[in-house]
């Protein structure tokens, strides 16, 4: 069931928004690696596109302040169980990613760029590896 919400412009005379539908999962996902914080300002973008190596590419990975890392899997016109499983799948291949894993998926996503550095830089936070995916 889909669930829907309602959007109006703020102002004396709130006006409805009109509704439409993204053409594409990949508009989307554009959109948000343009401006990632439409999902959360506590969110630093880390992968995109990643094979978990048996068959499943996940859309979107991201890294919150305390070193958990945020499987985002954009879907449209599929069954909720399906998409329950999937993400199931992909988060068991997630929870097995060690630092390495992690700063290799980030080398990938933002070639020439240090994890470590960017992480201070987006969440304001030193990185510590002890805490990094222990849990998503």
């Amino acid at each position: 069931m889909a669930i829907r919400t309602a959007l109006s412009k703020v102002s004396t005379q709130p006006q409805a928004l009109v509704e439409a539908q993204l053409p594409s999962e990949k508009l989307l996902e554009d959109m948000i690696v343009a401006a990632p914080n439409v999902l959360s300002d506590e969110w630093m973008l880390i992968g995109r596109q990643e094979s978990t190596g048996a068959g499943g590419i996940i859309d979107l990975l991201a890294a919150a302040p305390d070193g958990s890392l945020v499987l985002i899997e954009l879907n449209r016109d599929r069954t909720p169980r399906d998409v329950v499983a999937q993400a199931l799948d992909y988060a068991s291949w997630v929870e097995k990613l060690k630092p390495e894993d992690i700063a290799a998926i980030y080398s990938r996503f933002a070639p020439g760029k240090n994890f470590a550095a960017e992480f201070q830089k987006a969440l304001g936070l030193l990185l510590d590896e002890d805490l990094l995916n222990q849990s998503h």
